[in-house]
């Protein structure tokens, strides 16, 4: 079995930019398209900061490589 993991940083909870919740599903997207047959097993994700320190998100991907 296999991880792939990926994190994308925020802003600060009173701050507004970019919306980083779009670049990561793009590209998270990008990478199941480029391994379409992978067999997923588990996802697991968390998030931490927001108030005083920037937000950080981390998407775990466990699975299976293309047979």
């Amino acid at each position: 079995m296999k991880i792939k993991i990926f994190k994308k940083s925020g802003h600060h909870f009173f701050k507004r930019g970019p919306a980083s919740k779009d670049i990561l599903e793009n590209e998270i997207n990008s990478w199941l398209e480029a391994n379409k047959g992978i067999e997923i097993k588990d996802i697991k994700q968390s998030c931490c900061g927001g108030s005083l320190e920037p937000s950080i998100t981390v998407i775990s991907i466990w699975y299976e490589p293309a047979k």
